[in-house]
Order: C-alpha cells, then sequence, then structure tokens
C-alpha cells in the first residue's frame, strides 16, 4: 500500500515537471540605427505564455527600410 502511494506521488511530481509553465513575460528591445549612437527601446508584454514561445518571438536582428535601405537598424532583445 505504501509502495503503491509513493509510486502514485512520484508519477504526478513527474507530470508536474512536463507541464509548460505559462505566465506573463516581458521583452525588451534596443534599436540602434547604423552610423548614429541614438538608442530606442521597446517593451512588449506577452501574456500566459511559455518562455519557449516568447523566447520564439522576442528575437534580435537586423532590419532596414525598404523605402531606404541605407536605414539599418540592430535590434538587441531579452526576454525577462
Amino acid at each position: 500500500m505504501i509502495m503503491k502511494k509513493i509510486m502514485l506521488a512520484s508519477l504526478i511530481a513527474l507530470a508536474c515537471g512536463f507541464v509548460s509553465c505559462k505566465k506573463d513575460r516581458t521583452c525588451t528591445c534596443t534599436y540602434n540605427k547604423s552610423g548614429t549612437s541614438s538608442y530606442d527601446t521597446e517593451i512588449t508584454t506577452y501574456n500566459r505564455v511559455t518562455k519557449k514561445s516568447a523566447n520564439a518571438t522576442c528575437t534580435s536582428g537586423t532590419s532596414y527600410d525598404a523605402a531606404d535601405p541605407s536605414n539599418v537598424q540592430t535590434r538587441t532583445c531579452t526576454l525577462n
């Protein structure tokens, strides 16, 4: 009887470990225009998402304006 309880408790603990934790997460991105020292910061909040999902959305990279290809911005993002 005790062995069954221990086994059941272990299975429940293991199942809880595989459940994704959904909570509010904040993505902070800093934009730097090429050739300047000015920075813009953008903060986005994702509500009730997993860390993996929020991290996939909150990404760093480089972008440019199609109308003005010389307007290149480097974006650095961190997930909080």
